[in-house]
């Protein structure tokens, strides 16, 4: 449990002490600054961030045993929204 919690620790600081080195000089005053980070992303960057944020506890585990317990329906909805993020 220590090693959990001390492993959980360093990682969260280690994040944020590259996060505020990466960004301390970042003009983030004007709204183009914050939210598009002065368009200098680039698509890679962009599409991961999709994809990250669609994952989440109810792809990994609630879909799987929907799709062990009943039948592979629910996996549709995924298709659909994997789609729409390439469209995107």
């Amino acid at each position: 449990m220590l090693l959990t919690i001390t492993s959980f620790l360093g990682f969260t600081a280690l994040v944020l002490g590259l996060s505020y080195y990466l960004t301390r000089k970042k003009d983030a005053s004007s709204s183009e600054g914050y939210f598009l980070a002065g368009r200098g992303l680039t698509g890679w960057v962009i599409a991961a961030s999709l994809l990250l944020t669609n994952l989440s506890t109810e792809q990994m585990v609630g879909l799987n045993g929907q799709g062990y317990m009943f039948n592979m329906s629910g996996m549709g909805y995924e298709v659909v929204a994997s789609i729409t993020l390439i469209t995107v």
